[in-house]
């Protein structure tokens, strides 16, 4: 037989149904040919090639489908609506650019998010979740996803079960001689409470170890595990994300607008200006001009802007060392305004050390005593930091394994806060028990503890004022019941990190109290907050449980939710007063982040707005995390606070600029035509949506200064500026349209040719500009041009040459003033990206190079078209060609008019919305812009002074000009104050689907980001497999 077919799983018969849950742990070892020194490196190999690798298949989409996909939205559907209409009106032109249009956003937003998708998905691989397997004998830490039927682990306190396994037996395998594993399987199972787990018993792939430690052996791995069986039955479930509430919100209210507007125009145009509608291209200018109000007024590029923000500024997260499994985190964290941090690894150094000269020796044991037993307690296989430290600090540590056998050993859990380790001394056979744990529950433990615990609790007291966590070491010789003697205390001794304290200081200066929560004692806690400078108003769980059941005032505060805000921390705390907290702060209005690394902090991390988990957390932690930390200490949240701001500054200056866009094209282009009977071409609006929304793209990369509060979504702000915005640029364009159409301002004031479309301006030059071409005022037309048969059947002969002159006239001037406004138009609006980009002023704001490189490129070429026009088009329908009356007002025809074909007087075709370029009317356009865009920063300021947007009213008028941050506030009452300031417009916090953290959302299988409960009939089968010559498979 190969050495392949050997470590096939085939000592039974083909295609026999085993259920590893009932058979006994020898058959299950036989069946999968292992044994208690589980594989050497070559079988796990030949295993890993024969059942692949312990994960899901990867999700994998069709990628022409998620491209589709960008193309599968309300605001989408309007533009293919304004593209069948397009088409319906033969404007072959405005279908392919309105197409275009489409295609060119989901194309940005497919690459670059694919982009930042994958470089994600690179950083997140080295958070994949390790198992304790053993392998030649050895135990060896490697990724889940290489274990392999057969593979012997070790899973203890804080695991996630990496695959399907079988409890091994411990001691004689009586339940008196074991310690059985606490299995909690809500996620997979629906049960609430953690299971007991003895030898014998399976873990499932998933599950959260609670307590305990045990070996087990694997005996299913993948889409063979019950959670692969279940994943695959169940599917996932998507989650709609809070941005894209916010866009549907935002999208919708532009949709109204547009809605309306379009009603309008419908209503005006034929039923007071009784415009008539025919198919084909030209014929019906009211739905033509629709398109205007469709594609201008429509958003296109705000999912591809806000998406791309969001994708790039969590690359930029994850490259600073804070991986994002959870997008919408982003907004959350920019939201943040308490944050309620473990003291242990995250203020601290983590790197406990023991401080030899003040071990507290009780009895007749000495100090040498104290060090030997606590390293003999310590079970150095987990590589827990207690454990190592007090090995460690033992000198004669070399020896331990050399003179003592360990024969079981008991882990720490939360509930009973001790270990316990029993040992056979080599040389003498002599069996002890060596207890170690919090100082309190082992004094207590003592047959003399009345005697020892007055002085114990005063040495206790006295290493916590000095900023020391004691551990208590306790001694039984022999076997059964323990009578346990106190051998000594151990001052441990875990330094805060040198930058914590500056890293405190910035978040109040952000508006974010930070909040210490920690199991240790009061007085440890006070220490160390006292050291990083942090407030000393801690309380522990007894007070926080007194305010609760409420027994009137605890500490001065009158309720729990006063002095849970008021309190600078909590000490002695256990997982469910963290969750506690979390969710009472919540109540009172407040966007919680939460860090932690074990797995007592997993419910909290899931509980708050944004869990953190810190860097080497439990695979526990960080699944229930939405943000996952790969630096330790808490400057890496700072910097991630301050990133988040700046994606949510960039998200909410497109935000602002599209509200206002979206008003000021409506109002601009239906007023102009409810006023005036006057028509704007698509294809103009179309370039200025490729143009100016295109150039969006450049503010995902803006350079912004981050909020100096907490940020929020507030749509009703939005709104309400956008309205003030897009009215005011409406303004700025009616007046130009007025000053060049109904005056003679440019004309008289600054010399330049005549763009005035009045009916006496018209016929007065015509009057005197007729008899210079050699014509009388009623000569036929007939006579001037050669006429088509159509057009002397249709009576178009007879009109007069001033009719004709008039209709010239208007068309070309209305052709070079469209050119003009949409330059003015472009400019303008382009140009209030770098007002609500900022608070300060925003000529002296400087913006990121690529957000100025989109705008001149843009304007740039905006000012060519408006410059040299489209040489008449849209042409009108049947019209006279090598037109006599359509010079300029100053005399010569326009050089950009070419073509020289124009509409005859009384036909439709005189609305034809044409393009002719408006020459040196553009340096008016820019100028006209520039002037007016000076008095969008005072609105901005007066808009935000009335709705005390970031705290405006409370900063100088210094602070908001030069956007400097205000004075950080000292104090609780102050950093309340600051926060009272906040806009609390919170709009709801939908999640997105986790990224898988490849596995460490759902706990051991990697590439899979989903929680499921699986149905009855799949949990009662849950341990049955299928045993055959390819490897298990689960039975049907």
């Amino acid at each position: 037989m190969s050495a392949k077919d050997e470590n096939q799983v085939v000592n039974v018969d083909e295609e026999d149904v085993v259920d590893f849950k009932e058979i006994p742990q020898e058959r299950a070892l036989e069946i999968l040919r292992a044994s208690h020194e589980g594989l050497t490196s070559a079988e796990a190999e030949e295993r890993l090639f024969a059942y692949g690798p312990n994960k899901l298949p990867e999700s994998s989409r069709n990628p022409l489908l998620v491209y589709l996909g960008y193309m599968w939205n309300p605001l989408a559907w309007a533009m293919e609506a304004a593209a069948i209409i397009a088409i319906a009106l033969l404007d072959y032109v405005d279908f392919v650019l309105i197409v275009a249009l489409l295609f060119v956003n989901a194309t940005i937003s497919f690459v670059e998010e694919s982009n930042a998708d994958r470089a994600i998905k690179a950083l997140t691989s080295a958070l994949a979740p390790k198992a304790k397997v053993l392998r030649d004998g050895e135990p060896v830490s490697i990724e889940a996803q290489y274990l392999v039927p057969g593979d012997i682990v070790v899973i203890r306190l804080g695991d996630i079960v990496p695959a399907d396994v079988k409890v091994l037996n411990e001691g004689d395998g009586t339940p008196e001689s074991e310690t059985p594993l606490q299995c909690d399987q809500a996620a997979l199972t629906g049960e609430s409470l953690p299971v007991k787990k003895f030898s014998g018993d399976v873990c499932f792939s998933g599950s959260t170890i609670k307590q305990g430690e045990r070996h087990c052996v694997v005996y299913a791995t993948g889409m063979d595990t019950f959670f692969g069986r279940a994943a695959a039955l169940l599917g996932e479930t998507d989650n709609v994300a809070n941005i894209q509430k916010i866009m549907t919100k935002i999208g919708a209210m532009c949709l109204l607008t547009i809605g309306v507007w379009v009603v309008i125009e419908l209503g005006v145009g034929f039923g007071v200006y009784n415009h008539s509608c025919y198919g084909g291209d030209g014929y019906c200018p009211i739905l033509t001009n629709i398109l205007v109000i469709i594609v201008g007024g429509i958003p296109i590029a705000m999912p591809t802007v806000l998406s791309v923000t969001l994708a790039l500024g969590a690359f930029k997260l994850a490259k600073d060392g804070a991986i994002v499994s959870r997008m919408s985190a982003v907004e959350e964290m920019a939201g943040m305004d308490i944050l309620c941090s473990d003291k242990t690894g995250t203020l601290t150094l983590n790197k406990l050390t023991v401080d030899v000269a003040t071990c507290d020796p009780a009895g007749k044991f000495t100090i040498e005593d104290v060090l030997k037993y606590g390293a003999l307690s310590a079970n150095t296989v987990t590589e827990e930091p207690i454990d190592m430290v007090l090995f460690e600090s033992y000198s004669d540590s070399h020896l331990i394994k050399e003179n003592y056998t360990l024969k079981k050993f008991i882990p720490f859990n939360p509930v009973d806060k001790y270990t316990v380790a029993h040992l056979v001394e080599n040389s003498t056979g002599k069996y002890i028990q060596v207890m170690k744990g919090a100082p309190q529950v082992v004094v207590r433990a003592c047959k003399n503890a009345k005697e020892i615990e007055e002085d114990c609790t005063k040495k206790i007291n006295e290493y916590a004022g000095r900023g020391y966590r004691a551990l208590g070491v306790a001694l039984h010789e022999g076997e059964g019941t323990p009578s346990w003697n106190l051998v000594g205390l151990v001052p441990l001794f875990d330094p805060p990190r040198h930058d914590t304290a500056n890293t405190i200081e910035k978040c109040i200066d952000m508006g974010i109290s930070v909040k210490m929560i920690t199991g240790d004692q009061l007085l440890i806690g006070k220490e160390t907050a006292k050291q990083l400078g942090m407030g000393t108003n801690m309380f522990t769980t007894e007070a926080l449980l007194k305010a609760k059941q409420g027994f009137g005032l605890v500490d001065g505060h009158i309720s729990v939710e006063d002095l849970v805000e008021q309190a600078d921390g909590f000490a002695e705390v256990f997982p469910e007063h963290k969750h506690m907290i979390v969710k009472i702060l919540q109540d009172k209005g407040h966007m919680i982040g939460m860090t932690g690394d074990g797995v007592n902090d997993a419910p909290a991390l899931k509980k708050a707005n944004v869990g953190i988990a810190v860097a080497d957390a439990t695979d526990a932690a960080r699944g229930a995390a939405d943000i996952v930390l790969t630096e330790p200490g808490l400057y890496t949240i700072v910097g991630a606070v301050i990133g988040a701001r700046k994606i949510f500054q960039r998200m909410t200056t497109y935000a602002r600029y599209t509200v206002a866009m979206t008003f000021r094209v409506c109002f601009t282009f239906g007023l102009l035509t409810v006023i005036y009977d006057w028509f704007f071409p698509t294809i103009l609006i179309v370039l200025l949506a490729v143009f100016n929304d295109g150039a969006m793209i450049a503010l995902s990369k803006d350079k912004v200064v981050p909020s100096h509060v907490p940020n929020r979504w507030n749509l009703n702000s939005i709104f309400m500026t956008g309205i003030v915005y897009g009215l005011y640029l409406t303004l700025s364009s009616w007046v130009f349209f007025y000053l060049m159409t109904h005056m003679t301002f440019f004309e008289d004031k600054l010399g330049m040719f005549s763009l005035d479309e009045r009916q006496a301006s018209l016929e007065s030059w015509c009057t005197n500009f007729i008899p210079e071409r050699g014509y009388t005022l009623g000569t036929p037309i007939s006579d001037i041009y050669t006429l088509t048969q159509p057009q002397l059947d249709a009576g178009y002969g007879s009109v007069t040459a001033l009719n004709q002159c008039m209709t010239e006239q208007k068309y070309v001037r209305g052709s070079m003033s469209r050119a003009a406004l949409y330059l003015q138009v472009s400019i303008s609006g382009q140009a209030l990206v770098f007002v609500v980009r900022t608070m300060a002023f925003s000529w002296i704001s400087i913006a990121g190079m690529w957000t100025y490189i989109a705008f001149l490129g843009a304007q740039f070429c905006a000012t060519l078209i408006a410059v040299f026009g489209f040489n008449g088009y849209t042409f009108p329908p049947n019209p006279i060609d090598d037109c006599e009356f359509c010079t300029l007002s100053s005399g010569g025809f326009n050089p950009f008019f070419a073509k020289r074909e124009v509409p005859i007087y009384g036909t439709e075709a005189v609305y034809t919305a044409s393009v002719i370029g408006c020459t040196y009317y553009v340096v008016a356009a820019w100028i006209w812009a520039a002037i007016w865009s000076f008095g969008l920063d005072p609105i901005k300021w007066m808009m935000h002074y009335i709705l005390n947007e970031e705290g405006i009213r409370q900063q100088s008028f210094y602070e908001t000009f030069f956007n400097k941050p205000p004075q950080a506030p000292q104090g609780l009452n102050a950093r309340v104050s600051l926060r009272s300031s906040m806009s609390r417009m919170s709009m709801g916090r939908a999640s997105v689907g986790r990224v898988s953290m490849a596995g460490a959302q759902c706990g051991g299988i990697p590439g899979h980001g989903a929680a499921l409960n699986a149905p009855r009939s799949l949990v009662a089968r849950a341990s049955i497999v299928r045993v055959s010559a390819t490897g298990p498979v689960h039975g049907k």
